[in-house]
């Protein structure tokens, strides 16, 4: 074996973490339930690891094919699945505490989310009495120093702004050799589950949650942040319909040591909203790439279908980079012909002749 490692280059999965998990091998949420989903990741790591089989990796990834069908086969079988996801549970137990413990100084009321890089919990500081959503990062993720960078970068981030439509973030730090973030606590819902309950949304909504979501992302491109991956389930509306911008954990810093976290050649963020530039290199990618994706995003929620409903990953891409941007008026005819141009502009190929600012999106909405 070459001092190559096709996880790390090809998959972004760093040595420590190997051999991954299933889902870390698909590139998944972990315990993921629609077959959909797995079989499109699946798709997704065969295509772009079939591209190397000709050239000097050829056995690398042969070995890495045969891994990752191995996950497929397991998670597409009922039975297998079941067993294999009560075996990933109990490892998961026991690197994090159970939802009756305390962590520091916080209650752990319920767990409410759940990654690849650990747990998310709602919870009460015991002295403040305040309500947060508590991030503890796992022991795999936290023995990667590339994932543990990308956390600690994330907390900064959140830390160093304010903003209505951005996650505040009240505290963060290490106990018991837990790396840990407590920040606002959303009662709501994201816009993916938004659009798989309703289909599309109503115009008058989506242009409310597409302003909001430009003000956040407007935000942070002033302060040199670029996200990267904007899409709706990184859009989370709270009960009285103020919505969050998250998900910053692949975001950008133009004052940051982004040559050590991006390789080159990689693409980061989701292939449904992914600018043509962004899919080639995710360093390509600047605020007019979030501007093509949150233009991804309104066409997704106007007409609850992604503009290129491809299965193969690599048509995805090369539609966004080739095919014409499609009309949301064809699909659903009440919208506006105004509406659909912003649509249309937003998901220009070329970044030049994009919006080229957040505030300009807003200008234009009605």
């Amino acid at each position: 074996m070459s001092n190559f490692d096709p996880y790390y280059q090809w998959l972004g999965i760093p040595p420590k973490d190997q051999p991954p998990n299933h889902y870390r091998l698909l590139g998944i949420e972990q315990f993921e339930e629609n077959v959909d989903v797995i079989s499109r990741a699946a798709d997704r790591q065969i295509a772009h690891v079939r591209t190397f089989q000709s050239g000097p990796q050829g056995r690398e990834s042969q070995e890495l094919l045969n891994k990752i069908a191995q996950a497929y086969g397991c998670l597409l079988d009922p039975n297998k699945k079941s067993k294999y996801d009560a075996q990933l549970r109990k490892m998961l137990e026991a690197d994090q505490p159970a939802c009756s413990d305390s962590f520091g100084d916080y209650s752990l009321l319920e767990q409410i989310g759940e990654s690849s890089s650990g747990l998310v919990f709602k919870a009460q500081h015991q002295v403040l009495g305040r309500i947060v959503a508590l991030k503890i990062l796992s022991a795999e993720a936290t023995q990667s120093s590339e994932r543990l960078e990308r956390f600690r970068r994330k907390v900064r981030i959140l830390a160093g702004i304010s903003h209505p439509n951005l996650l505040t973030v009240y505290d963060a730090g290490e106990r018991n050799g837990a790396q840990f973030m407590a920040m606002e606590y959303v009662d709501g819902t994201d816009l993916r589950s938004l659009c798989k309950h309703y289909g599309e949304l109503p115009i008058e909504h989506v242009v409310a949650y597409i302003k909001q979501a430009a003000s956040g992302l407007g935000r942070l491109h002033a302060g040199g942040i670029h996200h990267r991956n904007v899409k709706p389930s990184n859009l989370l509306l709270d009960r009285q319909g103020v919505l969050k911008v998250i998900g910053l954990g692949t975001a950008r810093v133009d004052s940051g040591n982004e040559h050590q976290l991006t390789l080159a050649g990689k693409a980061m963020g989701t292939y449904d909203y992914m600018a043509p530039e962004q899919a080639i290199d995710a360093r390509n990618a600047d605020h007019r790439s979030d501007v093509y994706s949150l233009g991804c995003t309104m066409f997704r929620l106007l007409t609850g279908r992604v503009p290129y409903p491809y299965s193969n990953p690599l048509k995805k891409v090369q539609a966004h980079s080739q095919a014409a941007v499609p009309s949301a008026c064809d699909l659903r005819p009440d919208i506006p012909a105004s509406l659909n141009e912003v649509v249309q502009k937003a998901m220009a190929k070329l970044p030049e002749d994009r919006f080229q600012s957040m505030r300009s999106i807003v200008a234009m909405l009605p």
